[in-house]
């Protein structure tokens, strides 16, 4: 159920991430591909006036997991960002943990 959203990247390379980013993120979480969600939002940051290309912000939303796989998730997502868009200086990947008793599918708890 992990949902991530991207900003501050061409939609392009977020859409090619869906293609390959997801598998290698269901591999570390030993789960399946379809279940995670991939958004891109997106946006524009802005610094002393003037457009800044330079930062990509990354949120998951999913529920609580080994502190390890926190790592290698972000790690992964860094290698994929840095790898698809070089000129980036700053990369921001943030868990935000579900609670599932507050979290519902079709009307039933996940």
């Amino acid at each position: 159920m992990p949902h991530i959203s991207m900003r501050g990247l061409p939609q392009a390379v977020v859409a090619a991430f869906s293609q390959t980013l997801l598998q290698s993120l269901a591999d570390i979480c030993k789960g399946n591909a379809e279940s995670f969600t991939l958004d891109w939002i997106p946006s524009i940051s802005f610094r002393n006036g003037k457009i800044d290309q330079r930062f990509v912000q990354v949120e998951l939303l999913w529920f609580p997991k080994d502190p390890d796989i926190h790592l290698k998730v972000e790690q992964t997502i860094r290698q994929a960002v840095t790898e698809a868009y070089p000129e980036l200086t700053h990369i921001a990947v943030m868990f935000l943990s579900l609670n599932p008793s507050a979290s519902y599918r079709g009307g039933q708890h996940d």
